[in-house]
């Protein structure tokens, strides 16, 4: 005897609600593991945009510390003073659909669940993921530690438009367009199946 409804569509509904804050967990304490390849991934094009940008990406936590070769002027220090620009990031703003998509693969039928999928989901988020984070190291880089730094890296006019633009995009608008994309284009046939049944578990009447 189960106390989940026979409706497929509430069924799933409830135990998507019932793996969410597990699979939020597990992310939460997993996060210096799950946000290794985004963060790795950002270095990597960032350094091929500009060459030595990223020295080396250390954690605290669950905060990914980026140290830069670039160098500024230190305020109150002796004239000529230089000191070297580190950024903290906390990736996890921008992952936290992975947790989602995978409550929602767990809450399938077993029919249309496979760890092969689960894999899928981890890689396609990858390049979301670390569209964010990078965009906002470039934004913070470019838009909030003053002209020094985007003149050094030559980003000037529209170039500081669109990296501001991105990094919104990435922020507000990326998690959920990758969450959701990537989860009808890999379940079609789970959507067609619940889209069929009406809210008392039976398909809707033809007219």
């Amino acid at each position: 005897m189960t106390l989940l409804p026979t409706n497929p569509l509430a069924r799933f509904f409830i135990q998507g609600l019932l793996w969410l804050p597990v699979w939020f967990a597990i992310w939460y304490f997993t996060a210096p593991l799950v946000s290794a390849p985004a963060i790795w991934l950002v270095s990597l094009v960032l350094n091929g945009l500009h060459p030595e940008l990223i020295d080396s990406v250390e954690r605290s936590g669950h905060i990914a510390v980026f140290v830069t070769g670039l160098q500024v002027p230190v305020p109150n220090a002796s004239p000529g003073a230089m000191g070297q620009v580190i950024l903290e990031k906390n990736p996890l703003i921008y992952s936290w659909n992975l947790p989602v998509l995978v409550a929602l693969l767990f809450a399938t039928d077993d029919r249309f669940f496979s760890l092969k999928k689960l894999l899928w989901v981890y890689v396609l988020l990858l390049p979301f993921h670390a569209w964010g984070v990078g965009f906002d190291v470039l934004k913070t880089l470019t838009l909030d530690t003053g002209p020094e730094i985007a003149q050094q890296l030559d980003y000037r006019g529209w170039s500081l438009e669109f990296i501001g633009l991105a990094y919104q995009f990435g922020y507000l608008m990326l998690p959920v367009i990758g969450a959701t994309s990537i989860w009808m284009g890999m379940n079609q046939e789970l959507i067609q199946g619940l889209l069929k049944h009406g809210p008392a578990g039976t398909a809707p009447k033809s007219t």
